[in-house]
């Protein structure tokens, strides 16, 4: 009898805990989410939106890794709160998805206009981000960008 509680509490427990599998719709969130974040510059946010060894390249420097890129994402927090900076628009579009298991690559294209130090502003860049997916939930793990003329 004791053998047969033991057997059947441990098909319980693992015949029902379920492997999470990583989702195109989850994926599309996490991208929203990070887009939000990226807009208001929300650094608290945007560490846990991406991987530890994140690599960052776009089109003004050289590749550098996540403590970089988020000492300039809160330098841009600094700038969005004294003014320097207004983000009026941020939209991904022309957005393409590649997924391989547990890793996506993600092409788009991305407008944005505002005000910095009192010039007004209108860009386009075509981005490519890889997103990987740690068991849980998607993290950007890199990025690259060119500016579109």
């Amino acid at each position: 009898m004791k053998l047969f509680c033991t057997l059947t509490l441990l098909i319980i427990t693992f015949g029902c805990s379920e492997k999470v599998e990583p989702s195109r719709r989850d994926l599309n969130s996490a991208i929203e989410l990070f887009n939000e974040a990226y807009v208001t510059a929300d650094t608290s946010a945007l560490a846990r939106m991406i991987t530890d060894n994140y690599v960052h390249t776009n089109n003004t420097w050289k590749s550098f890794g996540k403590e970089k890129w988020l000492s300039y994402m809160s330098a841009r927090r600094k700038n969005i709160a004294a003014g320097i900076l207004e983000v009026r628009t941020y939209l991904m579009d022309e957005y393409a998805v590649e997924q391989f298991e547990n890793s996506a690559i993600v092409t788009a294209r991305i407008k944005s206009s505002g005000i910095e130090n009192g010039v007004e502003f209108t860009k386009q860049f075509r981005i490519t981000t890889l997103w990987i997916y740690d068991g849980s939930r998607w993290l950007r793990a890199g990025f690259h960008d060119t500016v579109i003329d």
